[in-house]
């Protein structure tokens, strides 16, 4: 009987407190109604899949005290899921725990990627095996692809449920589709009110949902969204928001004004320089936007990193171009979690508009540096394959397989096929027309798991419309050697319509001085399995001439700090502390010099591995800097 009265008595307070909690959209007033009052937003964006879990409260914090009341984050799909049918919500994927830091430090949140992104991220946000198949169109109506949207939702929509503003939690609104309206084919009505359907039967009719559009013409907000839901839209730094604010108010008359994604920078590419956003041009426009009594989100507020795998691509002619590691993005609050000049600057500027608290953000993070850290090479990626392919296992198939044909996700693939001829002088391969994704470093060896006699052949990079080709002079090649082709999947295409037609890995037939080769091996290359094997190996000495790929480690001691890993002594690779992935460095390219090196995910002493596909460093040595370099090209 007791048991009864209070399991009742609980769910009376539970319904007198979610009533007196309230967030609508008053399309009489053209404004938010929070608790019954009218409200508007100055929020950021802060991702948190790309800043360890144990910072989250420092950026959080820094936001609050920046004059911001609401976080924008995304629920990034395949951050989440990494293997069919799993789902991880630990760690860094906590999302229960963001919630309720979100909360208790007194910030709203805006919640987005219900299911697409974008973000500069993999594969905007989709989940890799959505590729395993061609025989669904993504971001459509198509009942299967919705069958795997209604899958995700399932796991991420209970867990947002009790964190909505009407039950006690930080979140108001919800977003379903983003950036719909420019995308092709695009346009699908039904696609978009399934999500509407589907978003509402957990969280509720009352849920305030939203898109964000492109503010150019009409038409993207009315392929981009459903009427009967809240529109918004991005644009850059600008002298005349009112252009973008009556192209939405032609559509939806009634609709609060909303910069879903004020851009504080711009997204970064290599080989592009790093692209920058002045503190003084920013406030002046903000100022003008909080003027028209309109909602501004702010993207990025806090930046953060790619880690591992996780940059994305944009699709391009004659060939993709890849995001950087770093996601700093010119933020108010920089990529390692350090308040900027423009933190304080805009700061100011909503001074203007909004009550600001009074307090001071949390302190800048200590930076530590460490010269001269000697890397010893250990060898050629083929002497570690034992380490890196879950004990040597290969998958046979008569042709060259894609990627996710073979259930890989991300990072590296080594394709091996046995030579049944003689080779001699000049040596022609081929792929097929956009026949890799993306890179592949090409290599003869003698035996399958030595490097004893191999050479190292050259470098392809894939082109949308050509042949993908290698033409080497003077190399013999003997019957029984090994042609390895270690591929790099640099990123899926993060937005637009070829999202649909992109695999990774070899995508079509290879051919050898005009011979189609076949009977081929493949396997998964888990750098990551380097952190955990500290390689003692008495094979080195200084005239070994291993062929690339190359790793470099080196066990270091240095104080417990963040950091930036200085990489300039070497090419092109891949950075690991123990199993922790930092991400790809490229400073042969820039013009990221330097990978954000968190203490978070490192104790004092650890096992720094480098895997080097595009040169032998000449000392083998980096630097961990105090500071970073990210334009320099």
């Amino acid at each position: 009987m007791i048991a009864k009265v209070v399991i009742a008595l609980s769910l009376l307070l539970h319904t007198v407190y979610s009533s007196s909690r309230s967030f609508s959209v008053d399309w009489e007033h053209k404004t938010f109604l929070k608790d019954g009052q009218p409200f508007r937003y100055v929020s950021g964006s802060f991702h948190f899949t790309r800043v360890p879990n144990q910072y989250w409260e420092d950026r959080l914090m820094k936001m609050k005290a920046g004059g911001l009341n609401a976080v924008e984050t995304y629920f990034l799909w395949n951050f989440h899921s990494q293997i069919e049918g799993q789902y991880d919500f630990e760690g860094d994927r906590d999302v229960e725990k963001f919630l309720r830091l979100a909360n208790d430090t007194g910030l709203l949140v805006i919640a987005r990627g219900f299911p697409f992104a974008c973000a500069e991220w993999e594969f905007g946000g989709f989940p890799w095996y959505l590729k395993r198949t061609d025989d669904f169109t993504l971001r459509s109506s198509d009942p299967k692809f919705l069958a795997y949207v209604d899958d995700w939702l399932s796991q991420i929509l209970p867990k947002l449920e009790p964190f909505l503003y009407k039950n006690g939690g930080p979140v108001i609104t919800v977003q379903y589709e983003n950036e719909y309206g420019t995308y092709f084919p695009g346009c699908d009505q039904v696609y978009l009110q399934h999500l509407v359907d589907k978003i509402k039967e957990y969280l509720g009719s009352d849920v305030v949902l939203f898109t964000t559009d492109r503010a150019y013409t009409r038409r993207a907000l009315k392929c981009g969204s459903v009427k009967s839901e809240l529109a918004t839209v991005d644009f850059k730094v600008t002298s005349y928001p009112q252009f973008y604010f009556d192209v939405l108010r032609r559509y939806q008359p009634n609709a609060p004004l909303v910069n879903s994604e004020f851009y504080t920078g711009w997204l970064n590419h290599w080989g592009k320089p790093f692209q920058l956003v002045s503190a003084a041009d920013l406030s002046e426009s903000l100022d003008k936007v909080l003027s028209l009594n309109a909602s501004v989100n702010f993207y990025m507020y806090t930046g953060g990193t790619n880690f591992a795998y996780w940059a994305g691509a944009n699709f391009g002619r004659p060939s993709n171009t890849y995001d950087l590691t770093t996601y700093d993005y010119d933020a108010p609050i920089s990529e390692s979690g350090d308040t900027t000049w423009k933190y304080y600057v805009i700061r100011d500027t909503i001074a203007k508009y909004f009550q600001t608290l009074t307090e001071n953000p949390p302190p800048n993070s200590t930076k530590t540096s460490l010269a001269d850290v000697k890397l010893t090479l250990k060898g050629s990626l083929v002497d570690f394959l034992d380490i890196v392919t879950k004990n040597n296992t290969f998958i046979e198939s008569k042709y060259p397989k894609n990627m996710e044909d073979l259930g890989f996700d991300y990072g590296f693939v080594m394709y091996r096929v046995q030579l049944s001829g003689i080779y001699q002088g000049r040596l022609d391969l081929s792929f097929a027309i956009n026949g890799l994704g993306d890179r592949a470093s090409i290599l003869v060896t003698k035996s399958k798991n030595d490097s004893t006699g191999a050479v190292f052949l050259g470098t392809v990079d894939n082109n949308h419309y050509l042949h993908p080709k290698l033409a080497v002079d003077g190399v013999s090649l003997e019957s029984g050697d090994f042609l390895a082709i270690v591929v790099e999947n640099r990123g899926r295409v993060n937005w637009g319509p070829h999202m649909n037609d992109q695999h990774k890995g070899i995508r079509g037939n290879v051919t050898l001085n005009g011979e189609m080769l076949q009977n081929w091996e493949t396997a998964h290359l888990m750098l990551e399995n380097f952190g955990s094997n500290f390689i003692n190996t008495t094979k080195v000495t200084e005239s070994s001439d291993f062929p690339l790929p190359l790793v470099y480690q080196a066990e270091v001691d240095m104080d417990l700090y963040d950091s930036f890993l200085n990489t300039t002594s070497f090419g092109r690779g891949v950075a690991l502390v123990n199993e922790f992935n930092l991400g790809r460095y490229w400073p042969t390219m820039g013009p990221q010099q330097t990978l954000f090196f968190p203490k978070a995910v490192r104790n004092s002493t650890f096992i720094l591995t480098l895997v080097e596909f595009e040169m032998k460093s000449k000392d083998g040595r980096v630097d961990f800097l105090d500071y970073p370099i990210l334009d320099s090209i």
